[in-house]
């Protein structure tokens, strides 16, 4: 798909990637209107069967810097919640590596965003926390999911005490995957992509849907379906040829998406 603008959300295909850059100045506030341009995007890039991965960037100083506080009024809150359940419902059914680019704060449901990276790039002026218990709202996504993420007791602390956390220490919690100064970030970036498209679009969709689909289960009945999942369904594509072919003749695989 050529690039696409919308009011708040840029969408591009670049090769075999797709970048969505949210873009409203000044702090990329999340309206219920924006998440749907973002719930968009993220379906658009699931129907792509030749990408690789999905970016989720930003333009202006601030990543993202929550939710729009005037839609959480109750007479409200019921369709800004429906936008934001749609969002995370498209996130959860992803079959894509999600790689993050964040350069200024995350904050709020901008945060809870940040929890849906598989990959995480933030620069060492970046900015993250869960502000909202301070203004009487706790976050959906932060107590479902941040637990799983960076471990229940750190999870409870970050979402009850509203403190805003450096990079580095969200690194040293396990949700930051690098942090690099802010220069170095579209070569950090770069790097990421680069390994990623390596891969088969075929087999690297099988294997992001296998590792969501099994974490949480026991690990016998994960790998037992990890290895009916091999030998089912990876071992009837053409692409396991191709990749065992291009291993001896000793040439980059040609790779045919089935």
């Amino acid at each position: 798909m050529p690039m696409t603008t919308t009011n708040a959300v840029r969408y591009e295909v670049r090769e075999d990637v797709a970048f969505l850059t949210m873009d409203a100045p000044p702090v990329n506030v999340l309206s219920g209107a924006m998440m749907d341009e973002l719930r968009n995007g993220i379906e658009w890039a699931q129907a792509d069967r030749a990408l690789k991965a999905v970016v989720l960037q930003s333009a202006g100083r601030a990543f993202c810097a929550g939710a729009d506080v005037g839609e959480h009024r109750p007479e409200q809150a019921p369709a800004m919640i429906a936008a934001f359940s749609r969002l995370f419902a498209a996130f959860g059914t992803l079959e894509l590596p999600v790689v993050m680019v964040v350069d200024g704060a995350a904050l709020g449901a901008g945060f809870e965003l940040v929890m849906m990276a598989d990959i995480l790039l933030a620069s060492d002026r970046s900015t993250f926390g869960q502000p909202e218990i301070r203004l009487g709202f706790f976050a959906p996504v932060g107590v479902a999911w941040l637990p799983a993420r960076i471990g229940l007791a750190r999870a409870i602390e970050v979402t009850s005490t509203g403190r805003t956390y450096t990079a580095a220490e969200m690194q040293a919690m396990g949700l930051v995957s690098r942090v690099v100064g802010e220069a170095e970030l579209p070569s950090a970036l770069d790097k990421v992509l680069g390994d990623l498209r390596k891969a088969s679009p075929l087999v690297l969709r099988m294997n992001v849907r296998m590792a969501r689909s099994l974490h949480g289960r026991s690990f016998e009945e994960a790998r037992v379906e990890a290895e009916r999942v091999f030998l089912g369904e990876l071992m009837a594509t053409e692409d396991v040829r191709e990749g065992i072919a291009s291993f001896f003749e000793k040439r980059r695989p040609a790779w045919k998406n089935r």
